[in-house]
């Protein structure tokens, strides 16, 4: 009789109470969770983009007009609704950003300077003008007088608004160019004229290219010029790495080259190149971008956290940064670690044990911290503060050596774009 007493008991206790399943209902919720957080790459298709609609899919990329992080959000909900809080995803895109106005400005002016009527001083031209020793003009000549005088005999028949490009040889300090010039007649003389050449930015280089130029990328030196059958692109590059071997990481080149268009005509043309991770490439107006985006319990976010984890060469630049500005007499015998901070770049690691690092810091971690501080604007000279808005954190892995190996994460924030970079602290060091 007890033992249907407390059947009965037991089911009026379940029937009374809440759903018993409920909280395994959620111990499988929490399990299901933690395998739906996931860290990927994605690159947007053809068929994401028309999906997407709007400007993108008409152009098959984002813009400034048309920012990543006003549709992305919305695509990444509909592409993957069972990922869960903190998962993250690169996504790859082309982004338009737009042409290069000045080089549009320097076309449109090669093209004006093609149309126009060019005049190049010859040696006979030098020595009838008296300067046929070394046919060239120098400081010492009144160069605007005496080509007045010059066109004017030349050009007998001149109507008044003709205008002309004139270039000659000057010699200054040793080095003899060839300067170009705009020449106007108004009917009676042949004065200079105020057009000039577009404004080049101040971190252009101006390089025309020579026949001998012509004549070291092959194909092109047979006419000197390059054409549809010898495209620029498929010899600029190389000619530049060539060219210019000892040419720094961003170094830019407004190139001026010689281009066969068809039907007897030549013209001048103009494309700039920048020296990237090694290698010389052309402005592009529409690139690959890569963002990231985080889950969060309100949606997607664009999240431009930079991730990093230190490599051998990296803790080998604060070596050296410690030999160059704090002092050699940091570094070990083999060059590869210093006791400043704890950098070693043979074991991969900053060496936390006491007695490791310098003792001007109370604990390892305000070692290691103000070592990954120096060590980032070295690494990240170019660094950005904010994208589209948004605070750039730098998230750096790296191993800690005390008595066994451990990995940590330390972050900061770019306070400061670059050139001339700068971070401040946020967190850490923590175990991963």
């Amino acid at each position: 009789m007890k033992k249907i007493l407390y059947i009965v008991s037991l089911f009026a206790l379940v029937f009374a109470s809440c759903d018993p399943m409920e909280d395994i209902y959620k111990d499988v919720d929490a399990l299901s969770n933690d395998n739906n957080i996931h860290s990927l790459e994605y690159t947007l298709t053809a068929d994401d983009y028309s999906n997407i609609g709007g400007d993108p899919a008409k152009y098959e990329s984002f813009s400034s007009s048309a920012p990543a992080t006003d549709f992305l959000p919305d695509f990444l909900d509909g592409k993957y609704p069972t990922l869960d809080v903190t998962s993250s995803i690169k996504v790859t895109y082309d982004f338009y950003r737009g042409g290069l106005s000045y080089l549009y400005d320097y076309n449109d002016y090669l093209e004006e300077l093609a149309a126009m009527d060019a005049y190049t001083l010859s040696d006979t031209d030098y020595d009838a003008l008296g300067y046929g020793k070394y046919d060239n003009f120098d400081y010492n000549v009144k160069i605007p007088t005496v080509l007045a005088d010059f066109l004017l005999n030349k050009y007998p028949d001149a109507v008044s608004g003709k205008e002309l490009v004139v270039s000659y040889n000057y010699y200054n300090s040793g080095v003899t160019s060839v300067i170009t010039q705009f020449w106007a007649f108004d009917g009676s003389v042949w004065a200079e004229s105020d057009k000039v050449a577009p404004e080049v930015p101040g971190d252009v280089t101006v390089y025309e290219l020579e026949d001998e130029d012509y004549d070291l990328m092959g194909a092109p030196g047979k006419y000197g010029n390059f054409s549809s059958s010898d495209a620029p692109e498929n010899y600029l590059s190389t000619f530049f790495g060539v060219k210019f071997p000892y040419a720094a990481e961003g170094d830019k080149f407004l190139v001026l080259y010689k281009y066969y268009a068809g039907g007897g005509v030549t013209e001048t043309r103009a494309k700039e190149y920048t020296l990237t991770d090694g290698v010389w490439g052309e402005y592009q107006s529409t690139i690959a971008k890569t963002d990231q985006y985080l889950k969060t319990a309100n949606g997607w976010l664009f999240d431009p956290t930079i991730l990093y984890t230190m490599v051998a060469d990296d803790y080998l630049l604060l070596v050296n940064y410690v030999k160059s500005d704090i002092g050699a007499g940091y570094l070990d015998s083999y060059g590869t670690a210093e006791s400043y901070y704890g950098a070693n770049s043979y074991y991969v690691e900053f060496n936390i044990k006491e007695g490791n690092y310098d003792a001007s810091f109370a604990t390892w971690q305000d070692a290691v911290k103000a070592g990954v501080k120096a060590f980032l604007p070295l690494k990240f000279p170019n660094a950005v503060a904010q994208v589209d808005g948004v605070d750039v954190n730098y998230v750096i892995s790296f191993g800690g050596y005390e008595s066994s190996m451990v990995y940590y994460t330390i972050t900061f924030k770019c306070s400061k774009s670059g050139p001339g970079s700068e971070f401040e602290f946020v967190e850490g060091p923590t175990v991963k």
